[in-house]
């Protein structure tokens, strides 16, 4: 079967995810990003793996709330990085060092629980006033606030 005539089960949900994928990343990052398919893409292959939707969200509250030497993704896609690298979990060759390529994915995740609790708080306070509380529900849910 061609190419063409596939079609990814995962993509419309990745599609749908990806809108508040890109307002929470501009907002928490200072950044005007746009979609691109380079980002519904990595949405649907993490989807297709296993990841949910909550650990999609939530990998890129910590790449922003994250410190220590973790924290170079956040100064970096404050930059210029774009967000797909976030949800990179294929441990693909990195073809500048011919080491494997960092699993962010799975790092964000793995230190969901070591996030500046402040940062969350001043985070959350400083998004739009309509993405508070649904932020605030998946912070609860994946046992980064206790409560709002």
């Amino acid at each position: 079967m061609s190419r063409a005539l596939m079609v990814d089960p995962h993509r419309p949900k990745a599609e749908a995810l990806m809108g508040p994928i890109v307002r929470f990343f501009n907002a928490a990052f200072g950044r005007r990003s746009t979609g691109s398919r380079e980002l519904a893409d990595a949405l649907a292959s993490a989807l297709a793996d296993g990841y949910t939707e909550d650990e999609i969200r939530v990998a890129f509250w910590v790449a922003r709330c994250v410190t220590g030497k973790a924290a170079w993704l956040s100064e970096q896609l404050r930059a210029d990085l774009l967000p797909h690298i976030v949800l990179r979990h294929a441990g693909r060759l990195n073809t500048v060092t011919g080491k494997e390529a960092k699993r962010w994915l799975d790092d964000l995740l793995a230190r969901r629980l070591e996030v500046n609790p402040t940062m969350v708080k001043s985070l959350l306070a400083g998004l739009p006033e309509d993405m508070q509380a649904g932020e605030a529900e998946l912070l609860i849910r994946m046992g980064i606030l206790n409560e709002r």
